[in-house]
């Protein structure tokens, strides 16, 4: 679909609060901005401050504050839609109510309020609003949380779109060389992290092994470190996607650890190649077993690992790119804008 900008539609998306520390589905918002711009439509991120960004990524959209937000007096419910995480789900709504909604769905274990809140949404009542004519579309960022919005709350298959994650290609891609060299994510599930940890530390056979924890790094940093591993560990469990998973693919890591259910197409493309092994959440003997197994390939035939990374890692990359996504947006849109 053409539209020329001044008659396009103007999508706001609401990202408060304003959170320096890096947290993926805040640049994928950013990504989402980035593509509706590209597709000549305007989009405009609602933030406490205009002038915040969290500093971690590049990234060069539109801003406002709420309150100046607040403010405007020529948002129309013809030409403006409101773009809103999953979080926010006591205000899809009841916040700018005379203008039609977009829930962009990033976790959908994250609809009912985050795992580690004493309080959840009350499931009926989510559920009615994710069936409500007054959401106009839900987006997402898997096949798993598709099937469940579409499917399990009976939001309508046509009212459901997948947004495909953008792995920055020119950055995350395999290294010349790697060690014996593990990295992983110990923001969350810390405890299934040290556990393991410390069951491989015990292990004769890992002793040649370095273990680089990410936490708090720059993407430079981050880049750096993945390029050089040859695994990471996933401990992320509830995941929407699981970038992290998607963004060691690309650089030519196994990946060993937990899915979060929505990055279990990636770790299907992994299995494909040999490359990837999905353990249930706390089995954390399998952890050290494929971990030992993936040892073994090294000891045994290092070439034909790294064929195998290198294969999985070009697939990864074909499938998760900026133009897979800005493709999707752009599909998402006729069914939003009809």
């Amino acid at each position: 679909m053409t539209v020329n900008r001044s008659e396009s539609y103007r999508y706001w998306l609401l990202v408060k609060p304003d959170v320096a520390h890096p947290t993926g589905g805040i640049k994928q918002l950013h990504r989402l901005a980035e593509a509706l711009g590209k597709l000549d439509r305007e989009a405009t991120l609602i933030q406490d401050k205009a002038e915040f960004h969290p500093g971690w990524f590049e990234s060069r959209v539109n801003t406002i504050s709420e309150t100046n937000w607040l403010k405007q007096t020529d948002l129309s419910p013809e030409r403006d839609i409101v773009v809103m995480p999953e979080t926010y789900n006591g205000e899809f709504l009841t916040f700018a109510p005379e203008l039609p909604k977009i829930i962009f769905n990033q976790n959908t274990a994250y609809s009912f309020g985050p795992p580690e809140a004493k309080n959840m949404h009350r499931p009926a009542g989510l559920i009615d609003i994710y069936q409500s004519q007054r959401i106009r579309h839900i987006i997402c960022v898997s096949e798993h949380d598709k099937s469940l919005i579409s499917e399990g709350f009976q939001a309508g298959n046509n009212r459901v779109s997948i947004i495909k994650n953008a792995i920055e290609t020119e950055l995350f891609k395999p290294g010349k060389t790697k060690k014996r060299q593990l990295c992983y994510f110990p923001r969350k599930n810390s405890k299934d992290s040290m556990i393991v940890l410390e069951l491989l530390k015990r292990c004769d056979w890992f002793h040649g092994w370095s273990i680089i924890p990410i936490h708090k790094r720059p993407q430079e940093e981050v880049i750096k470190i993945m390029r050089n591993s040859i695994l990471l560990l996933s401990f992320g469990h509830p995941e929407g996607f699981g970038l992290p998973v998607a963004e060691a693919m690309a650089s030519g890591c196994s990946v060993i650890g937990y899915s979060g259910l929505g990055g279990r197409e990636l770790f299907k493309i992994g299995k494909a190649f040999g490359t990837t092994q999905e353990i249930a959440v706390g089995d954390y003997l399998q952890f050290v077993l494929a971990t030992k197994t993936l040892d073994n390939a090294i000891n045994q035939n290092q070439k034909q690992l790294t064929k195998q990374l290198l294969a999985a890692s070009e697939e990864i990359r074909k499938r998760y790119n900026k133009q897979t996504m800005l493709d999707s947006v752009k599909e998402a849109l006729t069914k939003i804008e009809a």
